[in-house]
Formats: structure tokens, sequence, C-alpha cells
């Protein structure tokens, strides 16, 4: 019985350990986003307050 219950539980550490490693590797290759807009430049200057 025990040698069932450690082999159950080394499975099981196995997997968890396994998919721990593919979530880091997805993450770590995941795309990233670049959304950065760029404003319009203004027509005319500002104009600084004296």
């Amino acid at each position: 019985m025990f040698s069932l219950l450690s082999l159950y539980f080394a499975y099981r550490r196995d997997v968890v350990v396994a998919e721990r490693y593919i979530a880091g590797l997805a993450k770590a290759h995941a795309p990233v986003a670049h959304d950065v807009t760029i404003p319009a430049p203004l027509e005319e200057p500002m104009r600084l307050a004296a």
C-alpha cells in the first residue's frame, strides 16, 4: 500500500512541476503588446504664461 501511495504522489509531483514549467514557458514567450499612441503635433505652438 505504501508503494502505491508513493507512486501516486511522485506522479502528482511530476505533473505539478510540468504544469508550472509549461506555464512559465507560455508566459516567457507571450506576445508583448506595444500599444503606444503618438499624439498628433500641435498646429500652433502653445503660448507660455508670463
